[in-house]
């Protein structure tokens, strides 16, 4: 990238931070002519602009280090391009022509600006060497009855000509003023720029250039282009026309970046920290319709505004078959493509055909399950995530989410923040008892009570339905409770600590059970073992006793298990069953054996227990996984 002799450092210019204005406006109302008055910059780049004489894409003026404007086209058929812009400013200049008052498109950027969350901005009435003092009057009223409502009610009106001069130093005074009072609203500390443009730069290759909507970058920094996963390092930066060593939110910037090709880039992609923006093809957010559009029904086909780029989406409004005009509610929406989004970024939704815009909405959940219609409770669960406060959002999502364990970085992908933001706002949610710790997560605290209960109940209707086993594998109880691993240990071990369940092996239960056998169980149990130890290393599967035994399979099934769990028998394959005397015969046998011979054969490790092939394959594999021998091609040898 070009270099500048002068560098400029990052820190306000005279007490001031960086802030972006975003003109907005019908077309041929000025908007273009009036920044050019203000910079002495032509923001209409583009030789087809400049030859109409109209803004077809955005474009840039700056006013001094600090203060940047975007020039957003106001053609009806350039909406697309004046969201592009509108997404990225702080503040809005609204132009109005004097000799023509307000127009559709002075109502649908207004509109679009409000829906953005644009809290500020200044209205100037332009043209007024059209018109006479009481015309201008008479426009100064139908402005200040037309923002009513709006985010523009009490800003000041500027009348001014860009052919005269007329108005223009007051005007400049106040853009000053306000840029000098504006507080942004707080962002996330990590670094993002919605791409607005891509170019190659000889000698330099490519260039990006945004306006960085949150954190900082500098020149070495590492950075990733989001949804496509790509890594880069930054070469260079320039922002308002110099060299920079860094920039930050408020900022607009080209940015020289390595091992990116020019053509794999649109609007629509983001530059921003490595790491904590996940592709995404489904979000949750909270939309609003406006008053004047039509019903929004289910499934309906729309255009969705992310940053800089317009997708193709489906919207999925949760616990209804439409949304009606004026009207919120939390919706899914589901993308044709992968996208990027953050956390309470503001998107803007427009018809699919004719395209106009019909509301806007707000990401609460950037990568969600997938809710069906009916779930509104989780709906309403989901709605709390729209606060400002972000401790009330981490508890939010934990409470939305009961049973499920969090990483700082889940919290931090989750809320757009850096994970060390994140682990300051866990250790919080820590002291204020909200959230419990659990090896590598947090959990919510509330939630523990009732999670706990849900396994005692689990264990009890387990028993319940079979008095003889003694107790749940961890898998099913794992599967049933639906918890993860580290979940159910940490559950488990709590319960265990307290006394009320315990365990014997991979078999929980409740403490102060034990397996109940009626009197037909326990005869059916000696007559299982008694076939086993006759059978010896030949014994008869499990489905030729339980047919000689006359039992049916479901009570067969759990006195098997009985007798496995008990130590009686052992199961070395499906339907194939020894007692436990004739594998500790056997174990002593092949010990010693192979002790004198060093190794052996199937054959002969067969002879030796005088068995079939059919019986003692599964019989040594058994032994080769409880660690007495090992097998090295054709043989067996002890293991140790």
């Amino acid at each position: 990238m070009p270099a500048e002799t002068k560098k400029l450092s990052n820190e306000p210019v005279n007490g001031q931070r960086p802030v972006i204005f975003g003109t907005a406006g019908h077309i041929d109302h000025g908007k273009s002519s009036l920044l050019k008055e203000l910079t002495g910059v032509d923001p209409d780049r583009l030789e087809e602009e400049q030859r109409r004489g109209m803004t077809i894409d955005i474009g840039f003026a700056f006013l001094n280090e600090n203060i940047a404007f975007i020039d957003v086209p106001g053609h009806e058929k350039f909406i697309k391009n004046m969201v592009t812009g509108a997404n990225t400013i702080d503040m809005a200049l609204l132009v109005i022509a004097a000799d023509d008052g307000i127009m559709p498109q002075t109502r649908e950027h207004v509109e679009i600006l409000n829906l953005l969350g644009i809290r500020s901005g200044l209205i100037v009435v332009n043209k007024i060497d059209l018109v006479n003092s009481e015309w201008i009057e008479m426009i100064r009223e139908d402005v200040r009855q037309f923002v009513r409502g709006t985010f523009l009610e009490n800003e000041p009106i500027h009348c001014v000509s860009t052919v005269t001069g007329a108005g223009i130093p007051e005007l400049m005074a106040t853009i000053l003023q306000k840029a000098e009072l504006f507080e942004r609203k707080n962002t996330t500390d990590l670094f993002r720029l919605p791409i607005d443009r891509a170019f190659i730069v000889k000698g330099y290759g490519t260039v990006v250039t945004g306006s960085v909507i949150s954190g900082e970058l500098h020149v070495g920094d590492e950075a990733e282009i989001v949804p496509l996963k790509i890594r880069t390092k930054v070469r260079g930066i320039q922002s308002h026309g110099k060299q920079m060593d860094n920039v930050r939110v408020g900022h607009r910037a080209a940015i020289n970046l390595q091992n990116v090709e020019k053509d794999d880039l649109k609007r629509g992609y983001f530059l921003a920290t490595p790491g904590y923006f996940r592709p995404t093809r489904l979000i949750t957010c909270k939309i609003e319709l406006l008053p004047s559009v039509s019903p929004l029904k289910y499934n309906s086909i729309v255009r969705v505004h992310v940053g800089t780029g317009e997708f193709i989406a489906k919207i999925r409004p949760i616990g209804r078959d439409e949304l009606l005009p004026g009207e919120s509610c939390i919706a899914q929406i589901l993308f044709d493509e992968e996208i990027s989004v953050g956390f309470h970024d503001r998107l803007i939704l427009r018809s699919y055909s004719p395209a106009a815009t019909i509301g806007g909405a707000t990401v609460l959940e950037v990568f969600p399950e997938p809710l069906r219609k009916k779930e509104s409770a989780k709906a309403n669960e989901i709605g709390k995530l729209i606060a400002d406060d972000l401790f009330v959002c981490a508890e939010n999502l934990f409470l939305l989410h009961p049973g499920r364990l969090f990483s700082p970085l889940n919290i931090a992908q989750a809320l757009s923040i850096s994970e060390s933001l994140a682990l300051n706002l866990l250790q919080s949610l820590s002291d204020s008892k909200k959230i419990v710790s659990i090896k590598t997560g947090f959990v919510s605290a509330s939630e523990i009570p009732a999670m706990k209960e849900h396994i005692l109940e689990i264990l009890t209707q387990f028993h319940q339905k079979n008095p003889i086993l003694s107790g749940q594998s961890k898998a099913n109880l794992l599967a049933e409770a639906k918890l993860s691993d580290e979940m159910a240990d940490w559950l488990t071990n709590e319960l265990k600590i307290e006394n009320k369940i315990t365990n014997s092996g991979d078999k929980w239960r409740l403490s102060g059970f034990s397996p109940i056998l009626s009197g037909k169980q326990s005869e059916s149990i000696q007559k299982i073992e008694s076939a086993l130890i006759v059978g010896g290393f030949m014994p008869p599967d499990l489905t030729e006793i339980r047919e000689k035994l006359n039992l049916p399979e479901d009570e067969a099934e759990p006195l098997f298990t009985y007798l496995t769990d008990a130590g009686k028998i052992v199961i070395p394959e499906r339907n194939l069953a020894f007692h436990s005397d004739t594998i500790g015969k056997g174990r002593k046998l092949i010990a010693g054996y192979l002790d004198e011979k060093g190794e052996a054969t199937v054959a002969e490790l067969k002879e030796l227990l005088q068995t079939s092939r059919k019986w003692v394959i599964p019989l040594l594999n058994y032994y080769d996984r409880i660690g007495l021998t090992r097998r090295e091609g054709d043989v067996r040898k002890l293991k140790g």
